[in-house]
């Protein structure tokens, strides 16, 4: 095994047998005629040649664009030891060296994960289009000719070093963006209630209800709420942010805050609440964003659903009489100041079922990009009912998934509400 070491290489220290030594630059100036980007201090090279004089006269090259952590390996096994140990930015290859030669050098680093992205360099006194094309295939990044030019390989250097910060800086901002996303969505999924939550209010109200709620791959801006109150009433309130991303997110949580504030004497009047609702929604939505939003009061004193809509996709009632769908018109909350709700009031028996949905599932679309539609949503709700009465929810989405896949690109709610 040779001697391996790196080294921090100080001015002046270059020998008689150096080339001309360009003036000192800093970043902003130039080096042969170059302007310098950003400083390259910080930045590892490792340079593999079995010459020491090559080897010299590329730390020098290297000291003069600002690089001064340099290490070197004269062979292939030293140029793998190196690479563990001093974790390079750049590696300057000679094509030609002992033993295995820098292109099975190149290739067997290309085969390893851990070095897929790192540039190398290879130098080659061969200038033939077959050697070009030898070095590319095994991996090269770029090829530099011998003899060396200094201008030359300082801006190939150069070149590379720099593409490689802006590649390391967009695979961070995107890994931050990824776990951001992330920490949205678990909120986001956070505003629905919990399934002990929701199973206790169930039985304590008379219900049967059966939820899904998924959050896509990019966040957008659904949530869902239950609540109980005057001892023999459900608040059920469903909403969608316009957009999709962590703004979209942002208004969802906006508007879940307004709806937890709300006091409990307002939550009996469903027009009432979305007039407020609407009201504040003007004042803090950005021009162009709003919400639509369905929320209905079952009272179980006097078998009815009394709601109140703003857009929303239309619920469907389920009775002895089959599936009728409901009137969920009005005006989208936080588009107009005055904008005006209207109640309307529908029997709700025992044995009847609510079944509330995003549009997430009736705008999906199937292999041929056929969209389901609220009919065709409402024809998978007949089905899944006669196919399995009592939980029919898990069947139409099992239906659902069978034509329109797992994956969707929007946000998915869906309730199913039956009055036991």
């Amino acid at each position: 095994m040779g001697h391996i070491r790196a080294v921090a290489v100080p001015p002046g220290t270059e020998g008689d047998d150096a080339p001309p030594r360009p003036a000192r630059s800093g970043a902003g100036t130039s080096v042969y005629g170059m302007e310098l980007g950003i400083p390259l201090g910080g930045c590892r090279v490792l340079i593999a040649d079995d010459s020491a004089f090559n080897r010299k006269t590329l730390t020098r090259f290297l000291q003069w664009a600002g690089i001064t952590q340099v290490a070197f390996a004269s062979s292939a096994e030293e140029v793998m030891e190196r690479l563990e140990s001093f974790a390079p930015d750049l590696l300057l290859l000679d094509a030609a060296m002992p033993r295995m030669d820098g292109i099975g050098v190149c290739r067997s680093l290309r085969g390893d994960p851990r070095w897929r992205d790192l540039p190398i360099l290879m130098q080659s006194a061969l200038h033939s289009d077959q050697m070009r094309t030898v070095c590319f295939s095994a991996g090269a990044t770029d090829l530099i000719a011998k003899p060396i030019n200094p201008g030359e390989c300082i801006a190939r250097v150069r070149y590379h070093l720099e593409r490689r910060s802006m590649v390391q800086e967009l695979r961070a901002f995107h890994e931050r963006v990824e776990r951001d996303l992330r920490q949205a969505r678990a909120m986001q999924l956070a505003l629905v209630p919990e399934p002990a939550e929701l199973a206790a209010l169930a039985e304590r109200n008379g219900l049967a209800v059966d939820s899904v709620f998924r959050a896509s791959d990019e966040i957008g801006g659904d949530f869902w709420t239950a609540f109980a109150f005057d001892g023999s009433r459900v608040g059920v309130f469903a909403a969608d942010l316009s957009g999709h991303g962590i703004a979209a997110a942002i208004n969802a949580f906006r508007l879940h805050t307004l709806l937890t504030r709300t006091p409990p004497e307002e939550m009996r009047d469903p027009a009432g609440l979305l007039r407020q609702l609407n009201g504040r929604l003007c004042e803090i939505l950005p021009l162009g964003q709003f919400a639509t939003a369905f929320y209905g009061v079952i009272d179980r004193a006097d078998d009815t659903l009394l709601y109140a809509a703003a857009a929303a996709p239309s619920p469907l009632l389920a009775t002895n009489f089959g599936f009728q769908p409901l009137d969920a018109s009005g005006p989208l909350l936080g588009a107009f100041p005055d904008s005006a709700y209207t109640n309307q009031r529908v029997p709700l028996r025992r044995g009847d079922s609510l079944f509330l949905y995003s549009d997430g599932l009736s705008e999906a679309r199937d292999a041929d990009g056929a969209m389901l539609g609220e009919d065709g949503l409402l024809r998978l709700a007949e089905r899944a009912a006669a196919d399995a009465p009592d939980r029919p929810l898990p069947a139409l989405m099992t239906g659902h998934a069978a034509i329109h896949g797992e994956h969707l690109n929007d946000d998915v709610t869906a309730l199913w509400i039956t009055r036991r």
